[in-house]
Formats: C-alpha cells, structure tokens, sequence
C-alpha cells in the first residue's frame, strides 16, 4: 500500500511515522517546510488531566498526544524540551471562581486529575502569580515542548522508518484514478511531479478547505489568526504553563454562534473576551498568546498584542517589565462546529481527513495522527471516532449549489 500524507505539521508527520512503522509506504508533501505553520508557532502546550473512568474522544487524542511526546523524549531519544511540570489556569474573579469549582468537580466525578487551588496553595506552587489571584485549576499532569523540535523528531522517526519527507512541494492537483487510487500533483524545483498512492489523508491545517475544493468538496475549516510574542531572555523562574480562565468561562456563557467558530476572542470584529497562555521557555523566554480571530491575514495586529501582554502581566506582575521583544503570528484550522474532523471523506474513496483541532493541534495532533492512520489501514479504531467523522459535515460542492 502506497499512502501520500499531505502536511508536514505535528498530525501529518505522526501519521507518517504510524504508516511507516506498519510497512507502508509513505511520501509525505509539504508546500512549505516541516512545522513551518502552525505546529511550530504555538506555545507548545499538551493538556492532560489524566484518562479518568470513560475517556471521551477529546480525552484520547489529548492523553494518547501526551503518551507519544513522552515515547519520542524517554524512549526515541528525542530532546524535545519535554517538560511534565503541569499547567496553572489562573482565577482571578468569584464568578471564574464559581466555574472553575463547578468544573473541576465534573471532572473529578469521570475520574480525571484536574485540582482547584486556594490562593496561598498557588503562590506555594508558583510564587510568580499574583498573591490577590482567587485561586487556580491545577492539570497535574499537563506538559509543554519545543514545537519545531517535536514536530521535527516526529518526521525524522518517520523518515526513519522508510517515510519520504518533501519539502516545497505544493500540491497543485488531486485526482482519482479509476482503479481506487489517487494521483497527487506536486510542484517541485520549476518541475510538475505526480505521486501515485492507493490513499491521500489531507493533514495541511487550515489549506484542507483549498485541497477538498480540488476534488469538488466543501470541507468546513477556516482559517483563525492566532498571534504570540516573546519577551528576551530571563532567569528561569516560571514553573508551570500558564492559563486564564476568562475565556473558558466567556465561552461557556456565549453558547453557539451562527456567524463563525466557537471559541474565537472577536465576533464581527469586536474582542468578546481576553484568552491567556503561555510558559517560560528553556532559553529563559517568556512566551505567551492568546487573540483568535477569524480571517487569514497574518498581519500582527499590534493592540492585541498589548491587551495578551497586560493580560499576562496581572496574573504575573513581573511580565509588567518584561515588554515584548518579537511578535509573530500563524493560522489555525478552526472547523465551523467546533469539533475536529477525523476519517474518510464521503464520496471519495481512498481520500481521508485529519483537521479541525482549532488551537489544540500541537497537543491533539499526535494522536490524531494515529488514529487517521489506522483508518487508512482499516483497523477497527480502538475509540468511537462517530462524533469526528467527515461524513454530513463534508459536503459535495456541486450538490451545495
């Protein structure tokens, strides 16, 4: 079996490295380089909270992502900057104190590991937050890396094992072959390439929209501006990844949206609410972001900037002299309902779709490259994938019309 992956972020490369490992044989296609978008711009965070009783779908692909950073760091050898320490999200009013209390215990009830903290039990655990914080949701079992490093040792197991990894190569035509199989378009060095495969799984982010429009289907991801900024070198002093619950709580209150994607800061092009992460970096960096906004310009947008770093600064009053010494910005693949899309696409046989993790794509994407993996090999899945299929949510473009 002959499988093109088409993405080399954090989902395409695992399923490379799962189809290599399996004796298939993989290329995958870059239009630019290996975590060059999104996979290597995020602030590196793995959310965890343990498998609790029933794991949920998002549950597995946030634990099994966990599991495969920690098989690429103890047992490949790979100096990911893994770091196991935990994730703080910060309270900083009774009404995010009220939610986060009602949270964590529905948490607790499934058997998960998430714990609320006194104020006195944060500043013991993280004497850099705000002593007058109300408190903070501990993950415990929460991680961060190095996004390009973990994106990149995943491609080169991959490669490893057999996988073909090209780089500015973008794909300028898909198209079915009558035995089942797909012929892949590529442009390469001034030269037009075809790659010939039994199955495409489309893994580019939020450029699934433009792939899916070349075989005549509607695939529902968008693009959303996410942008970040670092301060220079520090002292370590930041012991955990660090959160905000402003948003969870914003969101939970604003129920859907028929406009755009949950979870965005700015509706119509107002901000409906401040988001917050971030952790200091091995090199002593403080790294944090947070602005969502639905559009693909990349264009820094310098005000939000200033709002995450205000933001970041009451909940860590040091950050108030720590000004930002680089900005950059990237585009998340944001599905319209707000769940990821994980199988074959209806209609397409031997085409299969891997998108949709919104800003969770560096700690869902291990798994979900897994898991799209065993799909194309017609393994039964292990977990119930029904709420992420493709099918009813992907539509035929000539029936949309």
């Amino acid at each position: 079996m002959d499988v093109v992956v088409i993405g080399a972020g954090i989902v395409g490369t695992s399923a490379a490295l799962t189809l290599a490992e399996r004796g298939v044989g993989v290329v995958v296609a870059e239009r630019g380089s290996v975590a060059g978008e999104a996979s290597g711009l995020n602030a590196g965070l793995i959310s965890a909270g343990g498998w609790g009783d029933q794991p949920t779908i998002d549950v597995v692909l946030e634990m099994g992502s966990r599991d495969r950073y920690l098989d690429l760091s103890e047992n490949r050898g790979h100096d990911i900057g893994l770091d196991t320490t935990g994730t703080l999200t910060l309270i900083r009013t009774e009404e995010e104190r009220d939610w986060a209390e009602a949270s964590v215990a529905a948490a607790r009830r499934v058997g998960r590991s998430f714990e609320l903290l006194t104020s006195d039990e944060l500043v013991d655990l993280e004497p850099s937050a705000d002593p007058a914080l109300l408190g903070a949701i501990l993950d415990p079992l929460a991680a961060r890396a190095e996004p390009v490093a973990a994106t990149q040792a995943f491609a080169a197991e991959a490669a490893s094992a057999g996988a073909v990894i090209k780089i500015r190569c973008p794909v300028t035509a898909l198209r079915p072959r009558g035995d089942g199989g797909w012929d892949v378009e590529i442009a390469q060095d001034d030269q037009i390439d075809v790659l010939r495969a039994d199955a495409v799984i489309l893994a580019a982010g939020p450029w699934c929209a433009e792939l899916g429009a070349m075989v005549g289907v509607e695939v529902p991801i968008v693009a959303v501006r996410g942008q970040m900024w670092a301060s220079a070198p520090q002292p370590l002093v930041l012991r955990h990844a660090i959160a905000a619950t402003e948003s969870s709580l914003t969101w939970a209150l604003q129920g859907p949206s028929n406009t755009s994607p949950p979870n965005l800061t700015h509706r119509l092009g107002q901000r409906v609410t401040r988001h917050l992460y971030g952790r200091q970096r091995p090199n002593g960096q403080f790294v944090f972001g947070g602005d969502r906004v639905l559009t693909t310009d990349r264009t820094i947008d310098h005000d939000g900037i200033a709002v995450n770093h205000g933001h970041t600064a009451e909940l860590l009053p040091l950050v108030q002299k720590l000004p930002p010494a680089r900005t950059w910005a990237g585009l998340m693949p944001f599905s319209v309902d707000g769940r990821p899309l994980l199988g074959p696409i209806p209609g397409r046989e031997g085409l299969f779709l891997a998108g949709g993790l919104a800003s969770a794509g560096f700690g869902r994407g291990p798994m979900t490259g897994q898991l799209i993996a065993d799909l194309v090999l017609g393994r039964e899945p292990e977990y119930d994938l029904a709420s992420l299929a493709p099918i009813g949510r992907v539509v035929d473009a000539d029936q949309a019309r």
